[in-house]
């Protein structure tokens, strides 16, 4: 019945490529450097896939490891969502994939498109399936290989994006104390052209004009973007857990880049302790990128039981959203 369940993560996972794609790798492609990089997004290295890998076969590893992290089997699952801009294929969906992998019963199992906020549009679905008992577990993972996207003579875009995948099983929980307190997701299509990635079906241009194959991003407006919303998520939800009698334990952000993140923080004094970032490892992994960073805040102990977080992301769509959670 509606109103009788909360919904709790119960375990996560991740899976990056084992290849490690260092700064330096650029300058055979771009005139770039460590240092240039560095200082001006915080990124140091990142992940990239190799030959026999994608986004399905990393959301299949994480999958798996959330899986077993928790004390479920795969029949107990009731559902999957995979949040993908990059999947394997256009059909079968990488969901699809991920529950034949686990070995799961017929159950619904689908993609979704929010680019780096997928995984809090997916965490907002399964938080309404299982709050209103249709769903008792629900696996969702966001899975991205960007480099597979990426024009090596564009020095500010090819630098700023890795591979990976996260996942996390939600479960209904009479508990009101911990659990998803809100999931807050929104888009504009207005400025979509901001962030753009062309796909096979995507309608030739004339043949007096250049395709573009690759991903193709307005830096300068993506950073207003960016800093404008992350601000305007964290302002509202500190408002909010204040209101609750809450306040946030650690901030999970999007791991897009440092001095985004560093502008969010002066603006709203939020404090950069509470705040998990690894981006210097793995760059930009779109909707990998908040659940890696919240597997790796829980494995490392920077978030425990009991703790509340905030998770907060923006990409392209454009799309923007936050989740604030109690461990």
């Amino acid at each position: 019945m509606i109103g009788l369940h909360n919904s709790v993560i119960r375990s996560t996972g991740c899976s990056v490529p084992s290849r490690v794609v260092p700064n330096e790798w650029f300058t055979n492609y771009v005139d770039t450097s460590d240092e240039w990089i560095r200082s001006r997004t915080g990124i140091r290295e990142r992940r990239f896939v190799g030959p026999g890998e994608s986004s399905a076969t990393l959301g299949v590893t994480a999958a798996k490891l959330a899986l077993e992290s928790s004390d479920l089997h795969p029949e107990d699952i009731d559902l999957i969502i995979c949040a993908t801009v990059t999947p394997e294929n256009m059909c079968p969906q990488n969901a699809a994939v991920i529950h034949a992998a686990l070995g799961c019963r017929p159950i619904p199992a689908f993609d979704l498109s929010a680019a780096c906020t997928g995984f809090l549009y997916a965490m907002s679905i399964a938080d309404q399936f299982l709050k209103t008992g249709a769903a008792r577990h629900v696996l969702i993972v966001g899975s991205d290989v960007l480099s597979r996207t990426l024009d090596f003579t564009d020095r500010n875009s090819c630098i700023l994006f890795g591979d990976g995948a996260g996942a996390a099983i939600l479960s209904a929980s009479p508990q009101r104390e911990r659990g998803v307190h809100s999931v807050k997701i929104y888009a504009d299509g207005g400025p979509r052209e901001l962030i753009h990635v062309p796909g096979l079906v995507t309608p030739q241009p004339p043949a007096d004009q250049k395709q573009h194959e690759h991903i193709r991003l307005n830096g300068r407006e993506v950073f207003k973007f960016a800093v404008r919303r992350m601000i305007e998520l964290t302002t509202d939800a500190i408002l909010e857990c204040r209101l609750a009698g809450r306040s946030i334990d650690l901030l999970i952000p999007h791991q897009v880049n440092q001095r985004i993140i560093d502008a969010a923080l002066e603006s709203t004094g939020f404090p950069s302790d509470r705040v998990m970032v690894n981006l210097e490892k793995y760059g930009n992994t779109s909707a990998a990128s908040v659940p890696i960073a919240l597997d790796e805040a829980l494995k490392t102990g920077r978030a425990k039981p009991g703790d509340t977080l905030l998770l907060v992301a923006f990409g392209g769509g454009l799309t923007w959203g936050s989740a604030i959670v109690t461990l």
